[in-house]
């Protein structure tokens, strides 16, 4: 019975491609790119700790001898011990820089993943157009064979030239050759695909793109990842001034017991550094500085993201309306073609206007391909400064 499934599941990896949501998802699962970014996070929680824990006390021991003029020899002792301390505003900010930190690494791990699954869609992107590509010129291909074994008939009854009959057989040459060079390009995405995807075995994959040819897209108000990163670094900054807003960051303090012959001294006491060279002022004013270019750094990427926003919007209608006209183009050549065809076969018809015509049908056809590639080219930029990949 296992025998069984395992032959059934083995026919349907074959039978059925995946499509581009379950790659997707199995990306997530086994990307090692992802991962090793996940991992980044907990580094961030590991430096904290550093940042965070507190200095280990100091301890001190010391003996002592003492020479009487007269008499024996005598010993002494010394024990001590320090701590360092934080002040309370130091420690505050140590806190608002550890809060920060771990803000930043998030911001970096989302632009990472979304700058991921954005190149994921591209590359998958540009291994469905070639793979239609590959399909497009296949069947031109055919078609031109297909003129050339017609004009090659007319050649071999006296009807036709043999200019003719090389210019259509050079043609169809030329188009075998592309093929090649498009099957090559196809399958090199396919492997890149694979690599960044985590896959160790080779599966079949839909040759769909991944949106449709609309006119409509979804407003979205979320952060861009470089907007992320913008405000994760003005809290990082701002966590730097509130470290250095006191002069004083931390302070020793001591105890200790001293044994001399003739008696015994027991000490506790303070020692604070004197803030008269450096009062950190110069640390304040380095912060302030890099908050305020942050911050100058944040709205101009919001007038750029807006601006590039629209911009990809009305290129996307204008994409939509011209992949609709070119649809309707191709319809009327596909008949003019067919018309043609079938006058050039019955030897009522010009060569040239059947060349002509079956050329300008393909370019149609190309053009209506690289539209809704340009069309998903453009969706995927719009969904990465929308935020749509920070997930």
């Amino acid at each position: 019975m296992k025998k069984i499934i395992m032959i059934f599941l083995s026919l349907s990896l074959g039978l059925f491609a995946m499509s581009y949501e379950q790659f997707k998802k199995h990306t997530e699962k086994n990307s090692k790119i992802l991962k090793s970014q996940k991992l980044s996070e907990q580094t961030t929680e590991q430096e904290n700790k550093i940042l965070l824990r507190t200095a280990n006390p100091i301890l001190n021991l010391e003996a002592s001898r003492f020479d009487e003029e007269i008499g024996e020899n005598s010993f002494g002792y010394a024990i001590s011990a320090s701590q360092t301390i934080r002040t309370g505003n130091y420690m505050d900010g140590i806190n608002d820089k550890a809060y920060a930190s771990s803000l930043l690494s998030k911001a970096f791990i989302t632009q990472g993943r979304a700058g991921y699954f954005k190149t994921l869609e591209s590359l998958y992107t540009q291994y469905v157009y070639q793979n239609k590509m590959l399909t497009l010129l296949q069947e031109e291909y055919k078609l031109s064979n297909k003129v050339s074994q017609m004009v090659k008939e007319r050649y071999q009854g006296g009807s036709e030239n043999k200019v003719s009959y090389l210019q259509a057989r050079t043609e169809t040459l030329t188009l075998k050759t592309q093929m090649y060079t498009t099957k090559q390009q196809e399958s090199m995405l396919y492997y890149q695909l694979l690599a960044l995807a985590g896959f160790s075995k080779k599966v079949s994959l839909e040759k769909r793109f991944i949106y449709s040819v609309s006119a409509n897209t979804k407003h979205s108000s979320r952060l861009s990842p470089k907007q992320k990163v913008l405000k994760a670094k003005e809290k990082v900054y701002q966590s730097d001034y509130s470290m250095n807003q006191s002069a004083l960051q931390n302070y020793d303090l001591y105890a200790g017991m001293e044994k001399e012959p003739e008696q015994s001294i027991l000490r506790v006491g303070i020692n604070i550094p004197l803030t008269i060279h450096n009062d950190r002022s110069e640390e304040r004013m380095l912060a302030k500085l890099k908050m305020q270019q942050t911050q100058l750094d944040a709205e101009q990427l919001i007038l750029t993201t807006q601006s590039q926003k629209r911009m990809l919007k009305a290129a996307i209608r204008e994409l939509s309306a011209q992949y609709h006209a070119l649809r309707s183009l191709q319809a009327e050549q596909q008949e003019l073609t067919s018309l043609l065809q079938e006058g050039y076969t019955l030897a009522k018809g010009s060569l040239f206007q059947l060349m002509s015509a079956k050329n300008k049908l393909i370019q149609t056809k190309k053009s209506l391909l690289q539209t809704h590639k340009m069309i998903n080219d453009q969706k995927i930029e719009l969904r990465f400064l929308q935020g749509n990949y920070n997930d």
